[in-house]
This record gives structure tokens, C-alpha cells and sequence, in this order.
């Protein structure tokens, strides 16, 4: 008589073999999906032209430093800054009680003088007659001439004590020396000034420059006199500059240097506008992809490529974008196919039908 044993392990064979598989008998496991109607193209590397790229600021063709030439208070100011002036117009004044008072001194003191000068040389006109008839002496004859020189000295004294109280009275009222723009103001009403103070500062109007910060790197292939393109993003517009003066040193922390730009026509940019500078450069070769192959993941890109009729979305870097196409940094390869037309329906994974 024979008899079956049960055993654990008879039992968990006849469980693995009843879990073999998980696709019901009589089914085959589904096919890839096949997406149709796919635009496709193969990509390739173009020779394309390079640009030097710089920024910086742009300038007035010239600012001056509007500072006191006297002490005093600042009694009125007649301008804002950002307000554009005439060639003399009053910007503001300085109170200084004893220039008036000094003026007039001078003034009283000058016609003394005058009238010294006019009474010695009329007495002098009467003694060269009495020398004539040889009723003085060669004594008196020298004391007159003497108090002449002395009177005509004093005289030239007292107009140049005149002159310079009239400059000072002069310099109580600041005037703009150019036509510009008052790019800053260094005080206030009541602000107590002395010689060499600052007060304002003008930019002058008439044309415009771009300071650019060029590395070391590039700044041994650039030139006076230089082409350059120079763009002003806040007002989208692009001007044509040359360069006018590179400075001989370069700034030690950046190592950088200044370049000025002249802008050819730029009339009347404001300064401290931001600006970019570009050059061309020999050409290199690029990858290209049209931006209608590219799919945005949140922050990345990226395309379906084709490979043997499979649809795989791979990863890529792009640089700059050059009409329709984006130059490729990264994630593919020349002659590699990407789908650029119906790329919403491409899925990875899925084959492309016809």
C-alpha cells in the first residue's frame, strides 16, 4: 500500500507553481503603445556667430563737482535733482551777511582814493608851473611827486580790494556752468558751508557714454576706437558705440577693467540706466534644436528623442536662443532624431507609427 507524505516543503512547491504568473491564462502581455502622426528631425551642428558679452552703466560726457568757494549758509535753492538747467542759470545762493557790507566799504574806500589821486595830481600840475619860474626847490618838487605815487598806489589798492568783494558778493550766487542735469545735491537750506564744500552735482547734457566692466581676459583684444553694440534693456533699444578709453589698470578686486563707450545716438540717457555690450567673435559649432521640440518640466527641459521607433524623453541643457532653435550645452548628440511637431501626445516609452 503507498502512502503520500505531506511535507512543508511539498506544500510551498505546489504554492509557487500555482503563482508562476500573474497574466491570466489564455492573455499575452499588451503591446507599446503606438503614437502616429509625429513630427520628426534629425539634428545637426551649425557654425554659428560668436559674441563677446559686457555690462555696465551708463554716463554723462562729463559731471562737475558744484562746491563753495566761501563760508556762509545756504540760503535758497532753486533746483531738484533730476531737474535739467541752462548754461548759468541760478541753482542756488549763499548767505554771507558781511559781503554787502565789505562791497560797500570797498566801494567808500575807492572813491577816497580817487579823489586823493586827483587832488595830488593837481598839485602837482601847480609845481612843475612854480618850477618853471623856479619859485620851489628840487626837495619839494620830489615830496609832491612822491605823495602822487603814493595816492595812485593807494588807488590801485582800494580797486583791487573792490574787485575782490564784488567776487565774493559773486560767489554767494552758484550758477549751473554748463546745460545738464543736477545729478545729486549735498545740501540743505540753513546747511553751513565753507570753501571747497560740496553742494550739487551736474551732468552735463549733450551725449551720452557707457562704463563697462571688461575682464582681463578680453580686454587685450579691445581698442580705441572699437565698434560696439550696446543695449539699453530698460528702454529696449540698441546703440552704436565706440570705444573711447580703456584705463590702464584694472580694478584688483574683480580684475576688471574700465572701458568708456561713446553712444553715437544717444541723446539724453538717463545715468545709472543698466547696459549690455556685445561684440562678434570668430564662429563655433553649435547644436541646434527648435524650440518647438522642447518640453518645460518646472525648471528643466527637455525632448522625446527616437531611438529604433522607441520614444525615450532624455534631458537637456540649452544656451542661448538663436532664431526658432536653442543652442544645445548638453544631453544630445549630432544626428540623434527628436520629435518637433505633436510633442504633447509623444509618451516615453511608446513606438512611433507612421
Amino acid at each position: 500500500m503507498i502512502h503520500f507524505v505531506r511535507t512543508p516543503l511539498l506544500l510551498a512547491l505546489i504554492l509557487v507553481a500555482g503563482c508562476g504568473s500573474d497574466i491570466p491564462a489564455g492573455r499575452t502581455e499588451a503591446p507599446p503603445e503606438i503614437i502616429r502622426g509625429l513630427g520628426v528631425m534629425q539634428i545637426a551642428s551649425a557654425n554659428l556667430p560668436g559674441a563677446e558679452r559686457f555690462v555696465g552703466t551708463v554716463e554723462s560726457p562729463e559731471r562737475s563737482l558744484i562746491a563753495a568757494r566761501i563760508d556762509g549758509r545756504v540760503g535758497s535753492i532753486a533746483v531738484r535733482e533730476g531737474e535739467g538747467v541752462s548754461a548759468g542759470q541760478l541753482l542756488l545762493t549763499i548767505s554771507q551777511n558781511s559781503a554787502g557790507e565789505r562791497l560797500a566799504e570797498t566801494e567808500g574806500a575807492q572813491r577816497a582814493a580817487a579823489a586823493r589821486v586827483e587832488l595830488a595830481e593837481k598839485t602837482m600840475a601847480r609845481y612843475r608851473q612854480l618850477q618853471a619860474a623856479e619859485a620851489v626847490t628840487p626837495q619839494e618838487i620830489d615830496r609832491v611827486a612822491a605823495e602822487l605815487e603814493m595816492a595812485r598806489q593807494g588807488l590801485k589798492s582800494a580797486q583791487a580790494a573792490k574787485g575782490q568783494a564784488a567776487t565774493n558778493l559773486n560767489l554767494t550766487r552758484i550758477t549751473a556752468p554748463f546745460h545738464g542735469r543736477v545729478a545729486r545735491r549735498d545740501i540743505d537750506v540753513g546747511s553751513t558751508v565753507l570753501p571747497g564744500t560740496s553742494l550739487l552735482v551736474l551732468d552735463r547734457s549733450g551725449g551720452s557714454r557707457v562704463n563697462l566692466d571688461v575682464p582681463e581676459s578680453f580686454v587685450g583684444r579691445m581698442r580705441p576706437g572699437d565698434t560696439l553694440e550696446i543695449e539699453i534693456p530698460a528702454l529696449a533699444k540698441t546703440f552704436a558705440g565706440t570705444v573711447a578709453q580703456i584705463e590702464p589698470a584694472a580694478d584688483p578686486g574683480s580684475r576688471s577693467f574700465q572701458v568708456k563707450v561713446a553712444l553715437a545716438d544717444a541723446v539724453g540717457l538717463t545715468p545709472g540706466l543698466f547696459a549690455r555690450a556685445g561684440r562678434p567673435r570668430a564662429g563655433a559649432e553649435s547644436l541646434l534644436v527648435p524650440a518647438a521640440a522642447i518640453v518645460l518640466r518646472g525648471q528643466l527641459s527637455g525632448v522625446y528623442v527616437v531611438e529604433n521607433s522607441t520614444l525615450r524623453f532624455r534631458l537637456i541643457k540649452v544656451g542661448r536662443q538663436i532664431g526658432a532653435n536653442f543652442e544645445v550645452l548638453s544631453g544630445l548628440a549630432d544626428g540623434e532624431t527628436v520629435v518637433v511637431r505633436g510633442v504633447e501626445r509623444a509618451r516615453s516609452g511608446a513606438r512611433v507609427g507612421g
